[in-house]
C-alpha cells in the first residue's frame, strides 16, 4: 500500500475530524490514512450521527491533496470510492450490495457502512479531499436502529477485522490513485449499476411531504435523476430537495 501513510488509533472522536485537525495544524500528507475500531463520535451527512461499536467495526478515512490530478467532477471522488468498497465487499462474499443514494452502503435492503467526503474547493477546483467510511462489521445487534445491519449479521461469521481492512484498502488504494477525469464515465456506469431500488417504485421525502417516484441514474453532479410519480414528469433532485426512504418492515420481508 505504497501510497497510503497509515495512521492506526486504538480509539478516536471521529478519523475524519482527526485528519481535519492535522491539516489544520499544517501536518497532512497526500495519503494521510487514519483507522480505528473504535471510534465514539462518528458524523455522517449533514448532522447525522454514525453509531458504532467499539472494536466491533472500522472506521477509516483518507486525505487526499490534488494539483493538475484534481476531478473535473467533484462528484467523481465519490464515484471511485463508492465502487472500491461495493469490490471489496463483493470479495468478502457479502450479498446483495448495493448504494443507496448518495452516500449509503446497503446489504440485502440494510445499511452496513456509509461515505462521508468533505472537499475543500478552490476557485470550484477540488484543493484537497478528506474521504471517510464507516463499517459494521462484527455487531449483533441494533438497537432502536431497523435498517442496520453488520457483515456479522449478512454472514451469521464473525470477521477478522484486520482482514476486512486490508481488502478495503487495496480495492481503495486502487480506485483512488486512478485518473479521475480518464474514468469518470466508467466509474459512473459502475456505480450506477449498483444503485438501489433503480427503475424500481420508491418512497422520498421533500420539503411538501412524501411523494412516489422511480429513481432512474445519478448524474455527474451527484444529482438524482428521477421520475415523479405524483407529478408524472422526470426531473432531477439534490439532498436539499428530497432524501430517499428506506424499506419498511413489510416492505423488506
Amino acid at each position: 500500500m505504497g501510497n497510503f501513510n497509515t495512521i492506526k488509533l486504538s480509539a478516536t472522536t471521529s478519523t475524519n475530524e482527526y485528519l481535519k485537525q492535522k491539516r489544520f495544524n499544517d501536518d497532512c500528507q497526500d495519503g494521510d490514512l487514519v483507522w480505528t475500531t473504535q471510534q465514539t463520535e462518528g458524523r455522517g451527512r449533514s448532522t447525522n450521527v454514525w453509531v458504532s461499536s467499539p472494536q466491533k467495526s472500522i472506521a477509516v478515512s483518507i486525505y487526499r491533496l490534488f494539483d493538475e490530478d484534481a476531478p473535473q467532477f467533484p462528484f467523481t471522488i465519490s464515484l471511485a470510492f463508492s465502487v472500491a468498497i461495493i469490490k471489496a465487499l463483493q470479495k468478502l462474499g457479502i450479498p446483495e450490495i448495493k448504494i443507496k443514494w448518495p452516500n449509503d452502503i446497503l446489504s440485502c435492503n440494510q445499511k452496513i457502512g456509509g461515505i462521508l467526503i468533505e472537499n475543500k474547493m478552490k476557485r470550484g477546483i477540488v484543493k484537497d479531499s478528506i474521504i471517510g467510511f464507516g463499517l459494521n462489521v462484527n455487531q449483533e445487534s441494533f438497537s432502536n436502529l431497523p435498517n442496520a445491519a453488520s457483515l456479522y449479521t449478512m454472514t451469521q461469521k464473525m470477521w477478522d477485522l484486520d482482514l476486512v481492512f486490508n481488502i478495503l484498502i487495496k480495492e481503495i488504494e486502487e480506485t483512488l490513485y486512478s485518473d479521475f477525469n480518464q474514468n469518470h464515465n466508467t466509474l459512473l456506469k459502475e456505480f450506477n449499476s449498483y444503485l438501489w431500488r433503480k427503475n424500481i417504485h420508491s418512497k422520498f421525502e421533500g420539503s411538501k411531504g412524501l411523494f412516489k417516484a422511480i429513481p432512474l441514474a445519478v448524474d455527474s453532479d451527484g444529482k438524482l435523476k428521477i421520475h415523479n410519480l405524483d407529478k408524472a414528469i422526470e426531473e432531477s433532485i439534490d439532498l436539499s430537495q428530497a432524501r430517499m426512504l428506506y424499506l419498511d418492515a413489510k416492505e423488506s420481508s
